[in-house]
Parts: C-alpha cells; structure tokens; sequence
C-alpha cells in the first residue's frame, strides 16, 4: 500500500478535529439537558416545596402546602358542580329548575376558570390558619395523631366502640317456615327481614383508602388531607375556649306583631285595638305579614339578634300585655304586643350562632394583632388542576336548549 501523502493526512486530522468537536458539542448538549431536566426536578420537588407562601412566629406554610390546599378547593368546587348537575335532573332537568342553580353554578364554573380566584380565597383562608396555629401553640391546644385519626373514622362512619352502623342487608326471618301451609301460599313468617351490617374497621379502611385514591387523582395527598382535618378540630377547640362564657339561657320575648304598609295606617290599627277590637282580628284584616297574620300575629319567643334593630328594641322594651306604637323598620310598620318575659334557652342554632360570632369577633381582633408576612409571589405557585371536565362545561352551557346532552359521568333517573 502506497505511503499516505500529506495532503491525504492533513484531510484526515481535520476530519477528525470536526468529528471531536462534533462529539464535544453532542456531550455538551446533552450535559445541559441533563442539567436542566436535573434543575426542574430538584426545583419542582425539592426547591419549590420549601418555598415560603405565609410566616407567622415560627409557623410556615409552604408552596407545596398552598398548592395542594388550591387543589383540594378546585376539587371541592368540582364536587360541587357534580352534586348540583345530579340534583337538577333529579328535579326534571327544566329551565325553571336550572335557576334554582344557575347562580351557584356559574360562580363555580367561573371560579375554576379564573385559578387567582381560587389562590385568593385559600390565601385568605391560609393566613386566618396559621393565626389559629399561633394561637393554639399559646393556648396549648394540642391536636396530635390520634385526635386527627379518631375524626377521620367518625367522618367516615366509624366508630370505635360504637354501635353498628345499621345498614340493611337482607337476613332470613328468625321463626322458621312451618308445613302448616297446605294453600300454596309462601308462608309470611319465610319472609327475609332487613338487618343492620356491622360497620367494620376493615371496611371503613376500604372505604377511607377509596377515598385517598379519589384525591390522589387530583394531586392530593393523604398529609393534606389530615392538615386540613388538624386545623378544622383547632378552630372548633378554640371556638369552645372564646365563647365559654355565653350563656346558654338568655332572656326571651313573647311577641305578636301586625305589619301594615305606612303610619296612617298603622295609626288606625291603634284606635282600633284602643276601642278594644281584638288583636288576632285585626291582624287578619291588616297585616302584611303572611307567615302569621292567621296565627294573631304571632312570632312566638325570640332572643336578641333574631329581629332587626327596631324592632328588637321595641319588643324588648315592652311589659308583659303593653301594646308598642307604631315602630318603622325596612318592612314596613308594626304594632306589637308583649306576651311574655323570661330567662329560657337557646334553641342551637341561636346559641350555635352566637358561639360563632364570638369566634369571628375573637379572630377579628387577632388580625389587627397579627401580620403574616405573605410571600409576593404567591400567585406564581396557584395550581389550575383539577380541572371541570369539558363534558361537564359544555353541559352547563347547553341547558338552556330544549335537549341538552348530559356529560356521560353525570347520572340520571333511569
């Protein structure tokens, strides 16, 4: 074989030289690639994550925390829409009924569609949390893993100790079928008897590991879950210590009342009572009210806060059988009469409403005490997932048509 000559030589070392550069700049490439597939990574699940959203003392919450609360609202709003569908076709699916929803409906919809809305909200909630987590450090309210397990099971159900949960299930008749029957009717005491199903730990385990997988689908994890439970007990323990000293009797007021349009009229209500004309008489004939003017008039017994402020004073001011003038409130004009005084209980919902408004009050004032620091760019780190299924959304726009198509998810009476 002949000797290469030089210019042969000189080809090939450059050839070589580009085929080097070539292979340094692949190597290169592909080193920053790596580089920043490796930095997303690490920014999406070890930087990101410990990014600060809202500081309070030496409680934090996190982006990651902040995302998977955004993520658990959307699933919620999800939910709620679902919900809302199902219940409208169970009612008949018309437009009359659609308007019983249509508002609710389309704030949800819009809700999901405008994820800062939703970042927002969960924000706002976010730092009313952490005040409560201060908060409960310094009262010693502790809420620790057995309290958050025991709510779980009650949530689902269960529990512990407890009674069977009575689930029917079909079960034969204790007294057995006789041959006394020669007609060829089924004797009635053959008959199969519903009986309660024990509500097990194993399957309220099922149950509550279904449900993990449901939210697991939305990018939610199990911990969220139990941060959201701890918080919900918190709130409910220091809604007990802030309102421990409202009394759950109160003073209450007996009254009947006639609404009437304007004071002339009014007026003339009080000549006639003055003349002696029976009340419940003239209640019928005058009042406006519809709920009670065939009753006399009669409100029953009220605490304060029930009534709007005018009227309220007015009721409270009276003796046992006085008769008001006239008192102007936003509905109109009224004349009452007291039939009744005394210290009684609070329904519930009064006294659970007056626990609650001693809370807002209580936090209302730990806001002008407190600022959380909360991180500028909160917004960057607001989820838009879970998302409505289009199905569902083309749904929602298609009921005013005489026919809408129901997504397939969405069920029906049949």
């Amino acid at each position: 074989m002949p000797p290469h000559n030089k210019k042969f030589l000189a080809q090939k070392e450059k050839e070589d030289r580009q085929k080097r550069i070539i292979i340094i700049a692949t190597i290169s490439v592909l080193v920053i690639v790596f580089a920043l597939v490796a930095y997303g990574v690490i920014d999406r699940f070890v930087l990101t994550p410990k990014v600060t959203i809202i500081e309070l003392e030496d409680q934090t919450i996190s982006a990651d925390q902040f995302e998977q609360q955004v993520k658990w609202r959307r699933r919620n709003l999800i939910v709620d829409i679902d919900q809302m569908l199902m219940t409208f076709q169970q009612l008949g699916g018309t437009q009359e009924v659609f308007g019983y929803f249509e508002q609710q409906l389309m704030l949800a919809v819009n809700s999901l569609q405008q994820p800062l809305l939703v970042g927002q909200d969960v924000l706002q909630a976010l730092t009313e949390d952490i005040i409560l987590l201060v908060e409960a450090e310094k009262m010693g309210v502790i809420v620790d893993d057995a309290r958050i397990d025991n709510e779980i099971q009650e949530a689902f159900g269960y529990f512990v100790g407890g009674t069977a949960t009575p689930a029917a299930t079909l079960a034969p008749s204790s007294t057995p079928a006789t041959s006394d029957n020669q007609d060829g009717e089924p004797d009635p005491t053959a008959t199969p008897l519903l009986q309660p199903t024990e509500y097990t730990e194993e399957l309220f385990n099922n149950n509550y590991q279904e449900f993990l997988l449901s939210v697991k689908d939305a990018g939610i994890s199990e911990e969220t879950i139990r941060d959201i439970i701890k918080i919900s007990v918190i709130r409910e323990e220091i809604i007990e210590i802030v309102s421990s000293d409202i009394a759950q009797e109160t003073e209450h007021v007996w009254i009947r009342h006639i609404l009437v349009a304007d004071e002339d009229t009014a007026n003339e209500v009080i000549e006639k009572l003055a003349d002696g004309e029976d009340f419940a008489d003239l209640a019928a004939e005058y009042s406006l009210d519809t709920s009670n003017k065939d009753n006399g008039g009669d409100l029953d017994w009220f605490s304060r806060g029930a009534m709007v402020q005018p009227f309220e004073e007015a009721a409270f001011a009276l003796e046992v059988g006085e008769i008001s003038d006239p008192v102007q409130t936003d509905f109109g004009w009224h004349i009452m009469e007291s039939l009744g005084k005394d210290d009684l209980l609070l329904d519930p919902s009064a006294y659970q409403q007056l626990r609650n408004q001693a809370y807002v009050d209580w936090m209302s004032e730990k806001e002008t005490i407190y600022q959380p620091i909360i991180n500028e760019n909160w917004s960057k780190f607001v989820p838009s997932e879970p998302a409505l299924p289009p199905d569902y959304l083309a749904y929602i726009q298609s009921i005013s048509l005489e026919q809408p198509q129901l997504p397939p998810d969405v069920p029906t009476d049949e």
